[in-house]
């Protein structure tokens, strides 16, 4: 029997496991961040979940090279790119895929924006939060599980007409609200 190299010091399972937790943390933390940069780089909503779920499969299988401490988002973001180009490359018979340098240009161009759509993010849920019950209802009903106007007149009991005007009305009182909040805040 051949003598075997001995093996280096490997963590102990705590440490493994609390990496594994710090992992588990910003890649759910990240996962809007993501899944908005790759709807961003592919005009196709089936494309986008392909290439999400794709990504988050492939920085699950990466998880060991994640250090705590590192800028997460800069490393997932630069695999979700790859695995937009990969995708790409498949549909390069199709009309409408972006060139690599338009993709690069506009990841970039994300990349650079993520902390003002952050801020907004944020404005926007504390002004949801404010909003009256039946209007965080609606907005559930409208944009929650795929809902038709048509649908939700009809289970409210109120016109299709009279549910596009408030949904209109609910949004721009969204809109002023995000707009102060950011103006408050000193953010872009």
């Amino acid at each position: 029997m051949t003598p075997q190299p001995p093996r280096p010091e490997s963590a102990s399972p705590s440490a493994a496991a609390g990496e594994l937790d710090a992992f588990a943390r910003e890649l759910t933390r990240h996962q809007a961040r993501l899944r908005g940069l790759i709807r961003c780089l592919l005009f196709n909503r089936q494309d986008v979940e392909d290439v999400w779920q794709d990504t988050n499969v492939l920085l699950l299988r990466k998880a060991a090279d994640f250090r705590p401490g590192t800028d997460f988002w800069a490393w997932s973001s630069q695999v979700a790119r790859y695995q937009v180009l990969t995708h790409c490359k498949k549909l390069k018979r199709d009309r409408l895929v972006f060139s690599d340098e338009l993709l690069a240009t506009l990841a970039t161009e994300l990349g650079d924006r993520v902390a003002e759509i952050d801020d907004r993010r944020a404005a926007l849920d504390a002004c949801l939060t404010k909003l009256p019950a039946p209007q965080r209802q609606l907005l559930e009903l409208r944009y929650g599980p795929k809902s038709s106007i048509e649908e939700i007149a009809v289970s409210l009991e109120r016109s299709a007409g009279a549910i596009r005007q408030a949904l209109f009305r609910i949004r721009e009182a969204l809109l002023a609200c995000i707009e102060r909040r950011l103006a408050t805040e000193g953010a872009p």
